[in-house]
């Protein structure tokens, strides 16, 4: 599908580029804008990774799942977005999540061999791209040396975050009671005392195994 530079412009991938690099590339580069409707499903996980996706439009929920599939949680986020950018190289090239239009969503993707051209073409688009992976890549390898949580709220909030993929927004943990409490490390009466207090405080929504956080960060 042909494109023009007002469509692409949005791509974090092309921020910086001039408007004569946007048209030359909106011209000859053969890119799939796809719309969907509110409640289709975008990626699967375990999908395999053959395109670069930029969500341009609307709101997504996403769904990860732990290994052992006893626990997963649920974001939501806005776009633009970039789906996963890292799982198109290296060893695990699957998505690791599932991606589902919350709204009507505007999804631009870009073939993996028509990247690499556009990656041999232009410096400015190799630096994007891989400041966006860099930047995830760091906020991971920060995360081992954090100060631990002092307390069980600490570490129940610390748990939330470092399994969400954005620090903001509305997070759905589904896990038990005993479950969290083997996660974090603490006895599961520690772990219902601080859960009851963050909900009398309406930082969170608590039903039975399921944990909401309107907002992740006034948590």
């Amino acid at each position: 599908m042909i494109l023009n530079a007002t469509q692409i412009s949005s791509v974090p991938i092309f921020i910086g580029l001039t408007n004569a690099d946007l048209d030359k590339i909106a011209t000859e580069a053969h890119f799939d804008m796809r719309h969907y409707k509110k409640g289709s499903v975008i990626v699967s996980e375990y999908e395999k990774c053959e395109s670069l996706l930029f969500i341009t439009r609307g709101w997504v929920e996403t769904d990860t799942y732990s290994d052992s599939r006893s626990y997963h949680i649920k974001e939501l986020a806005q776009g633009p977005l970039v789906v996963e950018p890292e799982k198109l190289f290296g060893m695990t090239q699957h998505y690791r999540a599932n991606y589902t239009a919350y709204t009507a969503c505007t999804i631009i993707s870009i073939p993996k061999a028509q990247l690499l051209k556009l990656l041999e073409q232009y410096v400015i688009v190799r630096m994007n791209l891989l400041n966006i992976i860099c930047r995830k890549t760091q906020l991971l390898e920060s995360q081992p040396w954090q100060r631990r949580g002092s307390d069980a709220r600490e570490r129940i909030k610390m748990f939330i975050q470092h399994h969400s993929h954005t620090p903001t927004g509305k997070k759905t943990l589904y896990i038990k009671m005993v479950q969290l409490a083997e996660e974090t490390n603490y006895t599961r009466l520690e772990i219902s005392q601080a859960l009851n207090a963050m909900e009398k405080e309406e930082k969170i929504i608590l039903k039975r195994g399921i944990i909401e956080v309107p907002m992740l960060q006034l948590l």
